[in-house]
Formats: C-alpha cells, sequence, structure tokens
C-alpha cells in the first residue's frame, strides 16, 4: 500500500536526491540530509537532528489543520516547516490576493478611521470609482514593494552574518519574499472589517485595524528572526525600521495618486 502523506495536496516536502543537505531542522534550523526513513510501504519513521537530538520535522505526521493554527500561533517550528521543507508552490497567490483585499477596504473607504488617504472618487460615476480602485491596488503594491526591500536593506546593513543562501539551499531574497507573504496572511483578518462595516463605529474599526496590524507586525519580526537566523531584538529594530521608513516614502507616493483622482 503507498503512504499518502498528510500535507499531501497543500504543503508537499521538497524532494531532493538522498544525502543533499536541503532540508532544515524545525527546531534549531539547522541543515539536514532528511526529515524520515521509510521501514516499509506503511511505515515511517522520522530522523532526529544530529544537533539538537529532536525530530527533524515533526510536521509531515500532521494534519494541515493542527500546521495553520500554529501558523496563527507564530510558531517558528511551523514557520520552518513551511518555509523550508514545504514546497507551496501558491504563496504569491496568497500574497495577490491580501493586496487586492486591503485595496478594496481603502477603495471602499474602510481604513478611513485611521487615515486620510482616499482613492474613491466623489462623482458618482462608475468609471471613476473603478480607477480608484486601481489606484488603491497601485498603492498597497508599492507599499509591500517597498517593505520588502528597506528590509532587506537594513538586515543587510545591521545583521552581517545573513547567509547568502538559506539552509536549504534558497536564495536568502527569495526566502525573504515568501516569508514577507506568510506574514501577511494576518491580513485576512480584515474581511470581518468589510462585513460589518456599516454596523460599527469608526473607533472600533480604528482599533480592529491596529490590532491585525500589531499582528502583521510581530509574524514579520518571527518569521525575519527565523529566516535571518538572528534575535528577536534585532529583527524587531530592523522591521520597525523598515515600516517607519516604508510609511514616509509611501506617504510620497500616496500624495502622487491622489492627484489622479
Amino acid at each position: 500500500m503507498k503512504l499518502t502523506l498528510p500535507l499531501q495536496g497543500y504543503f508537499e516536502l521538497l524532494r531532493h536526491q538522498p544525502g543533499e543537505q536541503k532540508y532544515v531542522c524545525i527546531n534549531c534550523g539547522r541543515p539536514v540530509s532528511g526529515l524520515y526513513r521509510r521501514i516499509s510501504s506503511t511505515v515511517l519513521k522520522i530522523i532526529d537532528c544530529e544537533k539538537c537530538n529532536q525530530p527533524a520535522d515533526k510536521y509531515i505526521e500532521f494534519e494541515v489543520l493542527i500546521i495553520l493554527i500554529d501558523l496563527i500561533l507564530l510558531s517558528k517550528p511551523a514557520y520552518r516547516h513551511i518555509l523550508y521543507n514545504s514546497n507551496c508552490k501558491n504563496l504569491w497567490k496568497i500574497g495577490c490576493i491580501l493586496i487586492l483585499l486591503e485595496a478594496y477596504c481603502f477603495w471602499t473607504d474602510s481604513f478611513r478611521g485611521i487615515t486620510s488617504i482616499s482613492y474613491r472618487s466623489h462623482v458618482n460615476d462608475p468609471f471613476l470609482s473603478e480607477k480608484g480602485f486601481y489606484l488603491s491596488t497601485v498603492h498597497f503594491l508599492t507599499g509591500f514593494a517597498l517593505l520588502f526591500g528597506f528590509i532587506y536593506l537594513f538586515t543587510r546593513l545591521l545583521h552581517r552574518g545573513v547567509p547568502l543562501v538559506s539552509g536549504n539551499g534558497t536564495s536568502y531574497p527569495y526566502m525573504l519574499l515568501h516569508g514577507v507573504i506568510l506574514a501577511s496572511i494576518g491580513k485576512f483578518l480584515f474581511i470581518p472589517i468589510i462585513i460589518w462595516r456599516e454596523n460599527s463605529t469608526e473607533t472600533s474599526m480604528a482599533v480592529h485595524i491596529v490590532l491585525v496590524l500589531v499582528y502583521f507586525v510581530i509574524s514579520i519580526v518571527q518569521i525575519h528572526s527565523v529566516i535571518s537566523d538572528c534575535s528577536r531584538s534585532r529583527s524587531c529594530l530592523i522591521v520597525l525600521l523598515a515600516f517607519i521608513v516604508k510609511a514616509y516614502f509611501l506617504t510620497r507616493v500616496s500624495g502622487l495618486l491622489q492627484e489622479f483622482v
């Protein structure tokens, strides 16, 4: 009988040749040659990491729902499993969906409680309103690019030990890009704002938005610490600097975009 892993169809394990140091221990982050050893056609035994003597990747036996719960709880092992040991090809699709979601929130003025930026035209013209949505999309796409660029730049400046290649052989910029997208999953919590916007006060909406953004920042700090192999305090400094500089430049970009509305 052929054994089907719980993650098949969701986060499939990366395929490497035997003996290659391409997987990563989810506990200590050190490269390992493999994650499991096949005892028989129906039995797998998880390989222990030679450095920390713990199972290299316990999540290969877990259901996807448990992995998602650990991701929501900002678990470092769960992040390492997804980023290093899984072949998640749909992260870029998730990133596109999140950008469109935020653009829709701005377009409908759902974020008016904490910002004065708005791309929704006051003219009752469907074509102008549609133009506002496209400008909102450009706004958040630019913001994502700025955030990724400044995190990468400040990491190079403030963390000399950042690897050029990650533990599984993937380039650091590519892994960091995946990490920023993965951290953005918490922005799906903006959906309740869209649903209950008419029945909520601006104060409650502003509190909701701030909480989601704080969770997003904490997620990026945690993932940056995993990918860059540095302390949380240094990751926090790098991420906060990137957010501040990104906000400054994005404000300038927003001013230019609002001239087109």
